[in-house]
């Protein structure tokens, strides 16, 4: 394991995974390849397709899975991985992973802009030939759109006063640093609260650049109807709006009927896809947070694909 990405939950992810031989799995996040490896190692009998939007991630990923001729690796964000399966003729998958966020890569490395603590053009792309970046939303974005990203994204209570200290500074605001600035105008600067609302708004333009919510929502549906019956899904994700999001999904997925009470006779196309096998997310374990800080907000949620319905039931 190199010191690109620290993984985690390992343990947890590969054994909900429920990996079987001739399987066909994806890891939708590869990052440095340490879930991958761990996939690997487990059972080596698998066919992964490593998907990542981050060319520097991939070439890690690389380094890590030399030997593993059944590892195919895929430059593309997870939005596109059904259409990536299709283009290599891949109908249905047994498994697929997603560990949501940013890496510990990306946030170390000054230049890409994730980080409150280090100096560098507002950047926060994960994929680096994307057009928008942090820069483009705090120097283009009117007052009250960067309001509501700091504040839907951000669940930031400052946001408006933030957003208006941003609109009313000396433009062009070039660098992570200038922003921190800007920000402890409002908030002040040393406290538990004044670091918490930086990390905040930071959070909420990182997510903002790369669309993450919207595209976490789509991807999560693409999933789902990959799995092949049996076919188990695990989300790693590190804060409440995504969170969120997989538990909505989980719950809408295991359904079986989406019409209202008053409809006697089911008229929905929903059926029932999914068995939770996570009713509350796990939690890393305290000697794995003591190794590795960042995994203290991670929740790990777990599905399994259920057989597919031939036919629509009246409902009782």
């Amino acid at each position: 394991m190199s010191g690109f990405h620290t993984p985690v939950m390992v343990q947890e992810s590969v054994r909900f995974l429920a990996l079987r031989a001739g399987g066909t799995y994806v890891d939708a996040t590869t990052g440095g390849g340490g879930h991958s490896l761990a996939m690997l190692k487990a059972e080596a009998g698998i066919r992964l397709f490593c998907f990542d939007q981050d060319e520097e991630a991939l070439e890690e990923a690389g380094k890590i899975l030399t030997g593993f001729d059944q590892a195919e690796f895929i430059r593309a964000n997870f939005a596109s991985m059904r259409t990536e399966l299709a283009l290599r003729q891949i109908k249905g998958i047994d498994g697929i992973l997603f560990d949501l966020g940013v890496s510990s890569h990306q946030l170390d490395k000054a230049e890409r802009g994730f980080s409150i603590d280090k100096q560098a053009t507002l950047d926060m792309r994960m994929d680096q030939v994307a057009p928008r970046s942090a820069w483009h939303a705090v120097n283009e974005l009117p007052e009250s759109e960067l309001a509501k990203i700091f504040r839907e994204y951000g669940e930031e209570l400052s946001a408006k006063r933030i957003a208006r200290a941003i609109s009313k500074a000396e433009k062009p605001i070039e660098a992570t640093q200038d922003l921190v600035r800007i920000i402890e105008t409002v908030v002040g600067s040393g406290s538990k609260e004044s670091l918490k609302t930086k990390i905040r708004i930071f959070q909420a333009l990182r997510i903002y650049v790369n669309d993450e919510l919207e595209v976490l929502t789509r991807a999560l549906t693409d999933a789902i109807n990959l799995l092949n019956p049996g076919g188990r899904i695990v989300v790693l994700s590190y804060h409440s709006l995504e969170d969120r999001i997989v538990k909505q999904s989980f719950r809408k997925a295991e359904q079986d009927c989406l019409c209202p009470p008053a409809i006697i006779n089911c008229v929905c196309d929903h059926y029932k896809q999914l068995k939770v096998l996570t009713r509350s997310p796990l939690e890393a374990g305290e000697e794995e947070v003591k190794l590795n800080p960042r995994a203290r907000s991670a929740k790990l949620r777990a599905a399994e694909k259920t057989a597919s319905p031939k036919l629509k039931y009246k409902r009782l």
